[in-house]
């Protein structure tokens, strides 16, 4: 819990207690984590199915499991040991049990178990990430238009809301209080040319499909846009949540200081996935129907291929580093990394499968200039880019330099 608050601020601390216990229960190892999220990478694509189908009960929900089933985005964020899977799946279920509370058929026995799940699960989801609120803000603007336009009963499904909000301050108003003070955000403010994308890229894969995914919703939602808002349409929840996913990021970005992220927003695939299977399918002409279909499934298809079979490295080589160095005769390395990330890249370097092979000797800085020469391990991302010795140790000299992706090995020696 405090490496949780001092690196994060206590951002994903419900993934954090996950992880710990799973951990605990399976004994560490870096691989091992990446189960966690593709448990809840795999358990999203049978709730979304579901919540496709209490929107619209037709077939559609088939074609809602193939887009999240091979939605790259998706399947990337499954394989890594982040928070990200969690949240896009307890969006999912926030909104199936904000939809069954909100229905005026049920008895009170039911609304009550449907509110408390709604809670528990909605509460989950803000501790997973803040990001989560927009969420929750949605769906209280979903039921102020419910109340405003169609006199809908709303009260105890916002009082709902309400206490998900309490529940938060009690818990997090620490965290909370330590994003707010943050001055100076790594996040960039977002270019020209985000206005014309919108992460449609990085969210299905390329630019090519970035622009066949956004040119379908837009005529989509074009095409239907008088079903969004006929008699308290659950359609009006996704395109609410679609634009707030956007718009309050942007507008605090604009007035305070950038925070839009595409991983931050990763729900907004929600409506995106939901919009483009539930309408494809209820086009009345079949012949804009198939070509939608097919442009859709195989160009997805083929960007599948292209992901498996030519995806270019985006994450530090670690073992590969350390399989190098093994073939050397100099077994002794040093970690450079920020300070605060010292253990946790010591902890991971230590069980991997290179390092369990082979006989390292991890140095830490206090301990350089006992030895004559040793390898420095440099996690780029984590240094600025910048992996030079520290100025202190000015009696060593570079002998040879290894780079491969985001991870750069020197060998120093001392200078006798």
């Amino acid at each position: 819990l405090n490496r949780s608050y001092n690196l994060y601020d206590g951002i994903g601390l419900f993934f954090d207690l996950i992880l710990k216990h799973f951990f605990i229960i399976f004994g560490y190892d870096p691989k091992l984590g990446r189960l966690v999220p593709l448990f809840f990478g795999i358990l999203s694509i049978p709730f979304l199915c579901y919540l496709s189908y209490q929107i619209n009960k037709k077939e559609s929900y088939l074609f809602t499991a193939f887009l999240i089933s091979t939605n790259w985005y998706l399947i990337s964020y499954s394989q890594e040991t982040r928070t990200y899977s969690l949240t896009f799946f307890l969006a999912i279920v926030s909104i199936i049990f904000f939809f069954k509370k909100i229905d005026n058929k049920l008895n009170k026995n039911k609304q009550l178990v449907y509110s408390t799940l709604y809670i528990l699960f909605t509460f989950l989801g803000a501790l997973t990430h803040l990001f989560f609120f927009i969420i929750i803000i949605s769906q209280a603007i979903f039921l102020a238009i419910q109340y405003h336009l169609y006199k809908k009963k709303i009260f105890f499904a916002f009082y709902n809301i309400l206490a998900v909000v309490v529940l938060f301050f009690i818990f997090e108003h620490h965290s909370l209080l330590l994003q707010l003070s943050i001055k100076d955000w790594w996040v960039p403010q977002v270019e020209p040319d985000f206005f014309i994308n919108y992460f449609f890229s990085r969210f299905f894969g390329s630019k090519i499909m970035g622009t066949i995914y956004l040119l379908s919703i837009i005529y989509l939602i074009i095409r239907f846009k008088r079903v969004f808002f006929y008699n308290s349409s659950k359609y009006l929840l996704l395109i609410i949540i679609l634009f707030m996913s956007y718009f309050l990021p942007l507008i605090y970005g604009f007035i305070f200081q950038p925070i839009l992220v595409d991983r931050y927003i990763i729900f907004a695939l929600i409506p995106i996935l939901l919009i483009i299977s539930l309408f494809t399918l209820n086009l009345n002409n079949r012949k804009i129907k198939l070509f939608l279909l097919m442009v859709i499934i195989i160009s997805t298809l083929s960007n599948n291929y292209l992901e498996i079979f030519e995806r270019k490295h985006t994450k530090p080589e670690i073992n590969k580093i350390l399989n190098f160095l093994a073939e050397s005769n100099t077994n002794t390395i040093y970690l450079k990394t920020a300070k605060g990330w010292e253990n946790i890249l010591f902890t991971y370097v230590k069980l991997t499968s290179s390092f369990k092979k082979n006989n390292f000797k991890i140095l830490n800085i206090n301990e350089i200039s006992k030895n004559n020469i040793f390898w420095q391990i440099c996690y780029q991302q984590l240094n600025g880019f910048d992996c030079s010795l520290d100025k202190r140790f000015k009696k060593f000299t570079i002998k040879k330099k290894i780079k491969f992706h985001l991870i750069e090995a020197t060998l120093y020696s001392k200078n006798v």
